[in-house]
């Protein structure tokens, strides 16, 4: 890559005592022409862990989102709420034109090496990268997000072609365009980043209320691989749960999301 637009358009700047400015791009808007959620939460984690550099890494990051982002300048108010022996805890509050758009809730700690680890579930089964399908190539267009982060699909999905095919379950390989290194930032970026599993049951979409990302461990270089997936969808709203696994098997970073269905 000749440019680091990832890094470039997650970072801000400090201008006080727990206060940042950022901004917002177009590179990441969603085909809504709003910049998408997932990279929301990636500037704002980022932001506030450059406030509490000595809490280690985030653990798990909590956003509502409160009205739509614009593309622009941006507020971001952090602040420590505990500062506690194994963890700690700090707020992110994201403003555009003095109103706000967005809170956070991020946990730090320390990703024990040594410590016990367990998976009662299995990484998705996926032909290799090579041998999936390029969305670009197959003729989406690289607008927003879909410029920004690469997608490797077994098949093309049911909604593409206007038959979805009932089961609202996805999985897919996904990466920072040009195989950028993944942090934790990204990780949950990458939580939020493709269509809603949804439209495999004939939406045409939804719109993120809240996102909680637990993050697991850094992974490892290459693909990640995607497991998105619907069970309940009442009174205008469904929750959507996403697993990602790195190339090594390893569960990275797994979320659930609270949407309101565009019908």
């Amino acid at each position: 890559m000749d440019d680091d637009t990832y890094l470039e358009d997650t970072t801000s700047r400090p201008v006080g005592a727990g206060r940042r400015v950022l901004t917002l791009t177009d590179r990441w808007n969603t085909p809504l022409g709003k910049p998408n959620g997932g990279y929301l939460l990636a500037a704002m984690l980022r932001g506030v862990a450059e406030e509490v550099p000595e809490a280690g890494d985030p653990l798990v990051a909590a956003i509502s989102y409160l009205r739509s982002p614009a593309v622009g300048e941006a507020e971001l108010d952090t602040e420590v709420l505990r500062s506690g022996r194994r963890v700690q805890t700090a707020t992110a509050r994201l403003d555009q034109e003095g109103a706000q758009v967005a809170q956070a809730v991020v946990n730090f700690g320390v990703h024990g090496d040594g410590a016990r680890r367990e998976d009662f579930a299995e990484a998705p089964i996926l032909p290799e990268p090579d041998s999936c399908l390029d969305p670009i190539a197959e003729g989406m267009p690289p607008d927003g997000i879909f410029g920004q982060v690469e997608y490797r699909l077994p098949t093309v999905p049911g909604w593409a072609t206007g038959a979805p095919s009932g089961d609202p379950t996805v999985t897919l390989w996904q990466r920072l365009r040009g195989g950028r290194e993944i942090d934790f930032p990204a990780l949950a970026l990458l939580c939020d980043s493709f269509a809603p599993a949804v439209m495999e049951i004939g939406e045409n979409g939804s719109m993120t209320v809240q996102l909680t990302v637990h993050l697991r461990r850094l992974p490892a270089p290459g693909w990640i691989a995607t497991r998105l997936f619907t069970r309940h969808v009442s009174g205008g709203y469904h929750e959507e749960d996403c697993e990602l696994w790195d190339s090594d098997g390893n569960l990275v970073a797994q979320s659930r999301q609270l949407a309101i269905l565009l019908g």
